[in-house]
């Protein structure tokens, strides 16, 4: 079939037309996009510029005493007085109105101080004396411990809340918690259980271990915690649905 230059010209247009508009089109993306790149990761509070210390009490069984650090309004200040720890006692509940940040511990006879972490960007709900029972070298006959031992403290549990996970502003039992071990100087504070939403139970193995049984996300575990090597074996518990 005999097609005129006219034709060619036309054809030849066409096809100029449509190479150009495909090279004017902005190729697919293929990243994702910036706000799904964004990091979700809920950023920590900034340190109070004012905190409190308040009375200090002794650790059972050591020469060291500790006070706690934190901050409070006007009304909440009377709150912290209330507040008496024992060997089996923890804060948790009865300090849920006191905001504490850090603890203080000095040692009676050397005078020696330390604090329990480096800086008051967290949040303290909770700080449990670990004993350890011994039993004493020449008891009294007259004594009324006589068989039963003496009682001192071998360790400090300590859950902790470290960011504004539920997004409210404020350091609370509700936001993602952490569980952690330090000596009774508050030295050598380790972290042992992360990202705990609720604690089931804590359950006594004996004086140096824990079951832990907790929450995170949608799943359940169990952790065995011993306490001596400040480490936990951590299982998934099987899905109640």
């Amino acid at each position: 079939m005999f097609i005129s230059k006219q034709w060619w010209k036309l054809i030849g247009l066409v096809g100029i037309v449509a190479t150009l508009s495909s090279c004017s089109r902005a190729p697919a993306s293929s990243t994702p996009s910036t706000q799904a790149l964004a990091n979700t990761t809920p950023a920590p509070l900034p340190a109070p510029q004012e905190v409190l210390m308040t009375d200090f009490q002794q650790i059972d069984g050591t020469p060291y005493l500790y006070a706690p650090i934190y901050v409070a309004t006007q009304e909440q200040r009377s709150i912290i007085k209330e507040i008496k720890s024992a060997a089996s006692e923890s804060y948790e509940g009865r300090s849920e109105g006191v905001d504490i940040r850090n603890y203080m511990f000095v040692h009676r006879d050397n005078l020696s101080a330390s604090k329990l972490l480096t800086n008051n960007s967290s949040r303290l709900l909770q700080m449990e004396q670990i004993s350890a029972t011994t039993t004493p070298v020449r008891p009294n006959p007259d004594s009324p411990t006589k068989g039963k031992g003496l009682k001192t403290v071998a360790a400090l549990w300590h859950l902790q809340v470290l960011t504004d996970t539920n997004g409210d502003k404020i350091f609370s039992s509700s936001d993602r918690k952490q569980i952690a071990i330090s000596d009774v100087s508050g030295a050598k504070y380790t972290e042992i259980i992360k990202d705990i939403d609720r604690v089931l139970l804590v359950y006594p193995k004996g004086l140096d271990r824990r079951l832990v049984i907790y929450t995170s996300g949608a799943k359940r575990f169990i952790a065995d915690v011993d306490i001596t090597k400040r480490k936990a074996t951590i299982k998934e518990l099987p899905s109640i649905n």
